[in-house]
């Protein structure tokens, strides 16, 4: 039977389905005592992909929208550092402009930079929570640990995170564009500050 012109966009788009459906073989993979289980049909239908381990960072967040939005264009390295500014060959120096030390990248602005180190080595010893210094994929991994977890310490871990990762990078842009440097004293200060009023 063909699909009906009078269908709104959404039944037509399920009416659609249709060829699918046929193609996916024995309908009675999807009955179960009898029934017919729409979750099967659906697990059959979608695509499997890998499975993104630092979801829990974004969507377990009592961090700012803005700052969990940064967050999660760094987690996929699609910010635009440096780095990635000189590849598309729209700049010439691609040194960081807060340390003056290296190449500005992903991994170096958070937290090889000792600018940023210095930042969040601060957040974390004023709240209170020992950690050694490491890599990106390091402190990475060990937010997706805690924020795997609803204790008030575990959402505090994950607030600390976005909101320093997107205070660098606002002290980034604030060097690049406007020239004005502020202290790594008032950085903490503004972290902490706005963990506080989201909590």
């Amino acid at each position: 039977m063909p699909i009906p012109n009078g269908l709104s966009w959404s039944l037509k788009k399920i009416w659609q389905q249709r060829e699918t459906l046929s193609s996916s073989g024995d309908m009675q993979k999807f009955v179960t005592s009898g029934k017919f289980k729409i979750q099967r049909l659906y697990n059959h239908l979608r695509q499997q992909g890998e499975p993104v381990r630092w979801k829990r960072i974004v969507c377990n967040s009592h961090a700012s929208p803005k700052s969990v939005f940064i967050v999660w264009l760094a987690l996929q390295d699609r910010l635009a550092t440096k780095d990635r500014l000189r590849r598309w060959n729209i700049i010439a120096d691609s040194v960081c402009s807060l340390c003056h030390n290296t190449d500005e990248s992903r991994d170096h602005l958070f937290f090889e930079c000792s600018y940023s180190a210095e930042i969040w080595s601060h957040v974390l010893q004023r709240s209170g929570i020992h950690r050694t210094s490491g890599t990106w994929n390091e402190k990475v991994q060990w937010v997706q640990k805690v924020s795997r977890s609803t204790r008030s310490k575990s959402r505090l871990c994950n607030s600390l995170f976005c909101e320093t990762v997107y205070s660098i990078w606002l002290a980034r842009n604030s060097k690049i564009f406007s020239n004005q440097f502020e202290s790594s004293l008032c950085i903490v200060n503004r972290i902490l500050f706005r963990v506080a009023c989201n909590s």
